[in-house]
């Protein structure tokens, strides 16, 4: 294909609104669009190139696999590698392990894949995530290793049903999109059936240019509306990037805008068009030369500098760190990237060796860092690992309570009731009151109203049996609860509900700190958690209420006891140290406290 400088510069307007997106400036609320902007841009130049050397009898899938992975793979184990030490250094276990996990996946082109089904509360917040925004490089890698495949199956039934083909598989991937994105926001978002079709407009726009012909054919536009056709499509993405809000669940109905803007400047921003002549400005083509580079090298800069910060840095820090990444994408750019692509200037021989070395060590270290749990000793005494007081299984340990009935016996029968919450609640009144008599079994999958949903396996004889119930939840409480109180009341019952929760937005920064000097460590509640709490307290009385949020002072919540150890693994569940911290402090200022005491031995 020709070299077309405009498409660099549409390459430039991604990027940046990405990495502007990502900064929290003002005004790139939409910015994420940049990378829907890229996929169709990779659309159109793969196609390209694959219909162009096929019709010149030049193309084969290896040569073009081994092109893809030049392009690719240099800066990327760049990033990776120079990433993992300040990983090591600064991230908490959980986060750790699950960067670890990040670099296998990556390298194997599926860290989107371990995003969707990582997504959730468990999930480590996407900001600490150094690799988060290699999910586009898994769709698009996934896209180049099953793409040609197609193309060529349909190429060799005639253009006409290649391009009807592309047309039908973009269709359906738009209907899937649409169809997840009301059923399964995160596949709508991270996986490639709900992604290609922005690809595939780029592979259709690519085979229309490259039809037999094309050059002589007449223009489908005349000038000026060709000019006004790429006019309108620039100004459809600066649009987006301004007006849309850029959560992930952004509908595939609003993303057309974005799609068509880029494909209108690519197949209408010709030399002499306002949009190419603002594209192809020289410093507009050099941010879109090292555009991969500066994608690749934004989001470790970002995640790590939340990571060492307790509070969220200022946007003039993103802002310093975007110029960073621009500066640091251009020494990529020129000494690993460049080099690299050609194989007159890196030949095999040496590329092979170089960078399959770099592959064994990153995976190496990405499978060090999954097998021990994120290197735990780096924060931890051995003794306090040695019992499992820190890890998130000692959240899940009550799983195992899921006896079909109570035993009728002199123990207290406790129905804990909801998801992880619940069983935080019930940890902190086993180690508040180790010497309680009780018989606890647990009720996961019930997130709502005890009542207002189809009855879990065994949940009537375990409520009409139940003495004493524990409910949690990370969710907002709907009104509902109201009901099921009053209705546990008249059934004889007690029942307690866990308040909202939450140790802030990061606790890797407690990592940097001496083990001396972590004792009664804070952190900020974040916004949301505190208007949980309120809709908890207007909606369940006191009496009935565990306000954990009532150890925190001035809106900061202890992250460390007084002897330094750490109360969450999460920054949303409870270690063994939690439960004891926050159950010793906040339980005895509860109904609870009187009913333990009664179900406790005397010495």
């Amino acid at each position: 294909m020709i070299y077309r400088p405009e498409i660099d510069g549409l390459r430039a307007v991604a990027v940046v609104s990405v990495i502007l997106f990502h900064a929290g400036v003002a005004g790139f609320a939409g910015g994420l669009v940049g990378v829907d902007v890229f996929f169709v841009i990779s659309g159109y130049l793969i196609t390209g190139i694959i219909v162009g050397q096929r019709s010149r009898g030049t193309f084969t899938l290896r040569s073009f696999w081994a092109r893809r992975i030049r392009r690719i793979a240099p800066a990327l184990l760049v990033v990776m590698a120079a990433c993992t030490p300040f990983a090591v250094l600064w991230m908490m276990p959980d986060e750790l392990e699950n960067f670890g996990q990040s670099l296998v996946t990556t390298l194997l082109s599926g860290n989107n894949v371990l995003l969707y089904l990582s997504s959730g509360y468990f999930d480590t917040a996407s900001e600490f995530k150094p690799l988060m925004h290699t999910w586009s490089l898994g769709v698009e890698e996934q896209f180049y290793l099953l793409f040609p495949l197609l193309l060529l199956a349909l190429l060799a039934l005639g253009r006409r049903a290649a391009a009807s083909g592309v047309v039908v598989v973009g269709l359906v991937s738009f209907g899937v999109a649409v169809w997840w994105l009301s059923t399964d926001p995160d596949a709508a978002f991270y996986l490639l059936p709900a992604r290609s079709w922005e690809l595939l407009v780029g592979a259709g726009l690519a085979l229309w240019h490259e039809r037999p012909g094309a050059e002589a054919a007449p223009r489908l536009l005349g000038p000026r509306a060709a000019s006004a056709a790429a006019t309108a499509g620039l100004l459809a993405i600066v649009a987006t990037v301004v007006a849309v809000d850029g959560g992930s669940a952004v509908s595939p109905f609003v993303l057309v805008v974005p799609v068509v803007g880029a494909a209108l400047v690519i197949a209408f921003a010709r030399e002499g068009t306002p949009a190419a002549r603002v594209l192809s400005r020289p410093p507009v083509v050099l941010v879109g030369l090292i555009s991969f580079s500066a994608y690749l090298w934004h989001q470790p800069l970002f995640a790590f500098a939340r990571i060492w910060s307790p509070e969220e840095p200022p946007v003039g820090v993103f802002l310093v760190l975007s110029v960073v990444s621009l500066a640091l994408a251009w020494l990529t750019w020129r000494f690993v990237e460049t080099p690299f692509r050609s194989p007159d200037t890196v030949r095999r021989r040496v590329f092979a060796p170089a960078v399959g070395s770099a592959v064994v060590l990153v995976a190496a270290a990405g499978l060090v860092l999954h097998s021990t749990n994120g290197l735990p000793g780096r924060i931890y005494e051995p003794e306090v690992l040695a019992d499992g007081a820190t890890d998130v299984t000692y959240v899940q340990r009550l799983i195992e309570n899921d006896a079909e009935r109570f035993v009728d016996d002199d123990r207290l029968n406790v129905f804990v009731v909801g998801n992880s919450f619940s069983r935080d609640l019930a940890n902190a009144v086993l180690e508040t009151y180790p010497e309680a008599r009780l018989e606890i079994i647990h009720q996961p999958g019930v997130l709502g109203c005890l009542r207002d949903q189809p009855t879990p396996a065994h949940f009537d004889e375990r409520y009409e049996a139940a003495e004493l119930i524990l409910y949690a939840t990370d969710r907002e409480y709907p009104t509902c609860v109201r009901d099921d109180l009053a209705q546990a009341v008249a059934d004889g019952k007690e029942i307690f509900y866990g308040g909202a929760k939450n140790f802030g937005d990061n606790a890797n920064w407690i990592a940097r700190q001496a083990p001396d000097e972590r004792a009664l460590l804070t952190n900020s509640v974040p916004d949301e958690i505190v208007e949980m709490d309120h809709v908890a307290r207007d909606l369940i009385p006191a009496e009935h209420l565990v306000p954990w949020l009532d150890l925190a002072v001035d809106g900061r919540v202890p992250i460390t006891d007084d002897e330094g150890r750490i109360l969450s693994p999460d920054r949303i569940h409870f270690t063994k140290y939690g439960a004891a911290y926050f159950g010793e402090r906040v339980l005895p200022q509860t109904g609870l406290d009187e009913i333990m005491r009664s179900v406790t031995p005397e010495d």
